[in-house]
């Protein structure tokens, strides 16, 4: 069981990494959905680019009203009154149609603190999660119809043309929307006047809704302002013709509200930072994104560092496991370096060879074969091939008793001749290797 304890230990670290970047996407599904092809993060860009003062929200940070224009909120929620089921299956999550929930408190207050260009629903997830813009991704009108009167908007009619894109010439841009998405211009309640039309469709309505100060502007298909239209037809000049008309020269900041979280301020800094105190639910800040990535990679990593260290290479070997082998190995490599700083060449060839054919018995019967090892491996030999055995022997044994007398080149020859049979013996027959039974 101690031999399986760094397993579960890097196991674990890794579960916990793993489950870290899970609560992660959970966690950030908001931003999933502004980056998604029905988010409007895009919307931001293009309005920097054309030269406009926008700020993006942000959880940590609280605006104060007086400092922004009008607050541009994309409606991700088809029941202001309560919560859908959450989906249980992958049928339940393509036809889903809340992203973001937001209570109808939540949205009136919204509406009330600043001039608002509200963006209606229209796709289900099925839409960005499975990358299909079709009719089965469309929310059904019925469900945007009971937004709109939540709202206090009653008798109003949404309509949607045609099965594919449908090119509208509106206040002079030729903006392209698939499925487009429009109010009757019959149906507007009287607290209601369009502000941009394309045939019989109001895409753009202005309302006094019910319960809040602020005159919002209704953008019928958000199609118009999200990422996933600003790419067609003349959709993005079209956007910011609606926005500088929502600004009427107000040079102040446009905030693009993503969250469904009341997050603009009322109070005076100087209260704020009066009343300000720090608590332990600031340590939190540091689980949440981008560092809840950093903690989960590196529990990952711990235990891939673990693995490494404890599992691929193992425990710390103990001296006395190996201790006889590495003292003789030590013993040989002593012996050698004296020999030759004594000349000795042939007691060294000597000592060579015998230690060359201990390892050669070791490793085809096992390190306990004793003094008969040699002659066993020897007759192992001479099963596979008599007449090599029979000269491998006699050259071994050779220089074994003799080396130390030999002149020279006699003994650089012997050692030469016993080389090349050393390599017949492993390359011509393989590994000797047999059971230790035999």
């Amino acid at each position: 069981m101690r031999d399986k304890a760094p397993f579960f230990v890097v196991a674990g670290l890794i579960v916990l990494g793993l489950l870290g970047l899970f609560m992660l996407r959970a966690g950030d599904e908001g931003r999933r959905v502004d980056r998604s092809a029905i988010g409007v993060h895009g919307l931001g860009l293009v309005v920097r680019e054309a030269g406009l003062n926008l700020r993006q929200s942000h959880p940590r940070l609280s605006p104060h009203i007086r400092d922004l224009s009008i607050r541009v909120f994309a409606l991700y929620d088809t029941n202001l009154l309560g919560d859908d089921p959450a989906p249980e299956t992958k049928r339940d999550l393509f036809f889903q149609k809340t992203q973001k929930s937001i209570t109808l408190d939540d949205l009136r207050t919204k509406l009330s603190e600043l001039p608002t260009v509200l963006l209606l629903p229209k796709w289900t997830t099925g839409m960005f999660e499975a990358g299909i813009a079709h009719e089965l991704t469309l929310i059904p009108a019925p469900s945007i119809r009971r937004v709109t009167r939540q709202l206090g908007l009653r008798g109003l009619s949404l309509r949607r043309a045609g099965p594919s894109f449908s090119d509208i010439t509106a206040d002079g841009h030729a903006i392209a929307l698939f499925h487009a998405q429009g109010f009757e211009p019959g149906s507007l309640p009287a607290m209601c006047r369009p502000e941009v039309t394309a045939g019989e469709l109001v895409l753009v309505m202005s309302c006094d809704v019910p319960e809040t100060q602020q005159i919002t502007w209704i953008v019928a298909d958000p199609d118009l302002m999200n990422n996933h239209g600003l790419a067609n037809g003349d959709n993005r000049a079209m956007a910011l013709t609606v926005l500088r008309a929502r600004l009427d020269g107000d040079t102040r900041p446009i905030y693009l509200d993503t969250s469904g979280e009341l997050l603009t301020s009322y109070e005076e800094a100087e209260s704020e930072r009066q009343e300000y105190e720090r608590s332990p639910t600031d340590l939190s800040r540091f689980f949440d994104y981008p560092f809840n990535v950093l903690w989960a990679m590196l529990l990952i990593v711990l235990g891939v560092l673990y693995w490494r260290g404890a599992r691929r290479f193992g425990p710390i070997a103990k001296l006395t496991d190996q201790g006889r082998e590495m003292s003789r190995t030590a013993t040989i490599a002593a012996k050698g370096r004296l020999l030759r700083l004594s000349g000795n060449d042939g007691q060294l060839v000597a000592d060579f060879v015998r230690a060359q054919l201990l390892d050669l018995t070791q490793q085809t019967f096992g390190p306990d074969v004793g003094a008969a090892g040699q002659k066993r491996f020897f007759a192992h030999l001479a099963r596979q091939d008599a007449s090599l055995a029979h000269d491998f022997e006699t050259t071994a044994h050779g220089l074994i008793s003799n080396a130390a007398t030999l002149p020279r080149g006699e003994l650089y020859r012997q050692l030469g001749h016993y080389k090349s049979l050393l390599e017949k013996v492993v390359n011509a027959h393989g590994s000797l290797r047999i059971s230790k039974n035999r």
